[in-house]
């Protein structure tokens, strides 16, 4: 995806960027001045920075009551909308990554009904992303939200952004999106300045429980590996190997688990997507007790949300399933190393942050397309199994 979006997108987005530019000089209909009634946020990947995107669609219904919102994702992550019930299912534009055919397919027929639906304001939630920034232009919106470099590193995405957004580095992502907010609020904007601060209390999700029976379908499901009601539930999110070096090591979480099962009573269920399941497998291998069960790749998000409301703990590395534990009141142990916890915490006051702040981390940003030269994650490696079960234990007690 990356190498398609250097080759196609840097000259897909300088010929947009240069008919954007003159076309200013032809004598077309525009829309800028008219009440907006149909907003597009675009967000293709990464499932914790669409929950982060959360008090940004919020104010945005909020203050647009009327106005119709889209939201276009990659396919995978079209479940997490239609839980959070935000945006209407028929306005989730979903594009299937499976296969360059299906992309293609699906990229064409967003294309075609964002342009029936004459978007009026859209809202690029990508860091630097070219694909999206083309996809902004082509959807028709006469003002498109987007972060832009100004003076500061970061890739090339054309010049048809009409409010462009500096991303802060050191500000929390969901802040930097709430802040497109402002920035779409005037005729243009073509300079990094903001005109206010955000209040953290604007920046929050929602809790969400699952119904009684859905409840009583999963406790049965535990049941089955010998979970009774007076039992302790610790999940535990071991990675789903797609940045292997934000992932703190198997033998550190193996090593946690034999120290929780020491108290009779406690059951881990490791979680996460099919990818995460050859792991959960080798982690009960190593472990070899009853107590641990393996639901990688075996629930859907709705199942994962009711385990979130049913359990004591979770113990997870920095992903998008800890952000999805945000809609839960579940106590989150969040272990972070080459990302900052400052940028990335979860939206959830229920949340231990487990990080070792080496000078050298964090080294993954937006502006390196979380490319960094490390091959020793020793930012993860020095946080020791003693370490996070002696925080555990303090809850659990």
């Amino acid at each position: 995806m990356r190498r398609i979006d250097y080759w196609l997108g840097v000259p897909l987005c300088f010929l947009l960027s240069s008919i954007n530019y003159f076309s200013r000089f032809i004598d077309v209909e525009r829309r800028e001045d008219i009440t907006p009634k149909n907003f597009l946020f675009i967000k293709l990947s990464e499932m914790g920075s669409i929950v982060l995107s959360y008090p940004l669609i919020s104010k945005v219904r909020k203050e647009c009551p009327r106005a119709d919102i889209f939201f276009l994702t990659f396919r995978k992550n079209k479940p997490l909308l239609e839980i959070l019930d935000i945006v209407p299912d028929h306005n989730i534009l979903a594009i299937n990554e499976d296969s360059m055919r299906l992309f293609i397919r699906d990229t064409l027929k967003v294309i075609k009904r964002l342009r029936k639906e004459k978007i009026d304001i859209v809202f690029d939630l990508e860091f630097f992303s070219r694909f999206t920034a083309i996809l902004s232009y082509l959807s028709g919106a006469s003002k498109k939200v987007g972060f832009y470099p100004y003076t500061q590193e970061g890739l090339y995405r054309g010049n048809f952004l009409t409010h462009k957004v500096q991303l802060n580095p050191l500000l929390h992502i969901s802040k930097s999106y709430f802040s497109f907010w402002q920035a779409a609020k005037g005729k243009i904007k073509s300079s990094p300045n903001l005109g206010g601060s955000i209040k953290d209390n604007e920046i929050s999700v929602p809790k969400l429980t699952t119904s009684e029976e859905e409840k009583t379908k999963m406790r049965k499901r535990l049941k089955g590996f010998g979970v009774q009601e007076d039992d302790r539930l610790i999940l535990i999110n071991l990675g789903e190997g797609n940045i292997p070096l934000r992932e703190w090591p198997l033998e550190k979480f193996v090593a946690l688990a034999k120290k929780l099962l020491e108290e009779g009573n406690n059951y881990i269920v490791a979680i996460g997507t099919q990818s995460a399941s050859r792991k959960a497998e080798l982690f009960r291998q190593s472990i070899n007790s009853k107590r641990v069960i393996d639901f990688s790749g075996k629930t859907n998000l709705l199942e994962l949300l009711t385990l979130f409301n049913l359990a004591d703990i979770l113990v997870a590395n920095d992903s998008g399933l800890a952000h999805l534990a945000s809609f839960a009141n579940i106590k989150k142990f969040i272990i972070f190393g080459p990302e900052s916890p400052q940028v990335y915490l979860p939206l959830s006051e229920n949340t231990c942050i487990i990080y070792s702040s080496l000078p050298c981390s964090p080294c993954f940003s937006a502006f390196n397309h979380r490319n960094s030269a490390c091959q020793d994650n020793k930012c993860l490696k020095i946080i020791t199994p003693d370490e996070v079960y002696a925080l555990t234990k303090t809850y659990l007690q």
